[in-house]
């Protein structure tokens, strides 16, 4: 397959794929309706429309991509997000906080939430760098609260963002049980972008990526970025690892992603702490042996993405020290 077309049956996997899920609660807001093949959430006509959505969004992603308010229930006060930023290609201020309204929330499984926030107007966007990130502000309790946090929706997607959290119990969890309480029409205070991640296409030949959770987030708004640019051959491969199957974020995806092949060999293998019976991923935590077998052997041009839990992150720098990469090769987010 020419690689013209094989980005553009891997970018229609990531815009149809992405599109599913359960139907979405609460309505209108300041992102407007769902546009197929834009995000996460279900959309009955997008076997009709995704194709069409996803070869426009191939076009959209590659010119903005690599081309040269008062606070809500339990916010915190911040300025509104101004309609004016929209003519500098984003929303968001690295040194201010800006509250931003929840249009939609869907319950993808039972802890984890996918959450939707309207921009200013349907065309503007978030404005956030590939391998970038937000912070989340909100008074919880009569304490403020920041979390970082990377939107799952494509960094071109047009009046709104999506954030899709793990909601955790007690003691942990402060932020994702805010969030989880939000009715649509409140807000959130968000500023970014921030991270000191930056990606020029060709800066390496293969990209592996280990994440853990919901670590996989920022590796999803990468490996999505390169499938959607036609000129970026960069081999990706990810292990991603979780307690139990039920627990593994964008699984379908990441799968079609995988199955369709194409120009970046995406390849994704899972580990997991408690499988179920049959699996055949794989078992315990991710080891030096995973890493070998999953990502071949070391080379100058690769370069390793880390994303998980303090301790995992430890493990696997001695991990990937065992196996060979040097510390130049290696970004943690």
């Amino acid at each position: 397959m020419e690689a013209s077309a094989s980005c553009a049956a891997a970018a229609a996997v990531v815009a149809l794929t992405a599109a599913r899920g359960v139907a979405a609660t609460g309505g209108g807001g300041g992102g407007g309706a769902p546009a197929a093949g834009v995000s996460l959430f279900s959309d009955k006509v997008v076997v009709v429309l995704g194709v069409g959505a996803a070869l426009l969004a191939i076009a959209v992603a590659s010119k903005i991509l690599f081309a040269a308010p008062a606070g809500g229930r339990g916010g915190t006060s911040a300025a509104a997000a101004p309609a004016a930023a929209v003519a500098t290609g984003g929303v968001i201020s690295a040194d201010q906080y800006a509250a931003f309204p929840l249009t939609h929330k869907t319950e993808t499984s039972h802890n984890t939430r996918l959450f939707r926030f309207g921009l200013p107007t349907p065309d503007a966007t978030l404005g956030l760098p590939l391998g970038r990130h937000i912070s989340v502000r909100a008074t919880v309790d009569g304490k403020e609260v920041k979390r970082p946090y990377t939107p799952t929706s494509g960094l071109s997607t047009k009046g709104h963002f999506e954030l899709l959290i793990k909601v955790y119990s007690e003691p942990h969890g402060t932020m994702s049980r805010h969030l989880d309480s939000l009715k649509v029409g409140d807000t959130i205070d968000v500023r970014g972008p921030l991270g000191k991640f930056a990606y020029t296409r060709g800066m390496a030949g293969h990209i592996c990526m280990i994440a853990g959770g919901t670590g996989i987030t920022p590796m999803w708004q990468v490996l999505t970025a390169l499938i959607a640019d036609p000129a970026d051959t960069t081999r990706l491969s990810l292990i991603l690892a979780n307690v139990t199957p039920d627990d593994i974020l964008l699984k379908e995806q990441l799968d079609a992603l995988a199955a369709a092949g194409g120009k970046n060999a995406f390849s994704v293998y899972y580990v997991l702490n408690k499988p179920a019976e049959g699996w055949t991923g794989g078992v315990g935590f991710v080891t030096a042996d995973h890493i070998r077998a999953q990502f071949g052997p070391v080379t100058d041009d690769a370069l390793v993405l880390l994303c998980g839990p303090p301790p995992m992150n430890k493990a696997m720098l001695a991990n990937l020290d065992a196996v060979g990469y040097g510390a130049s090769q290696i970004f943690k987010f």
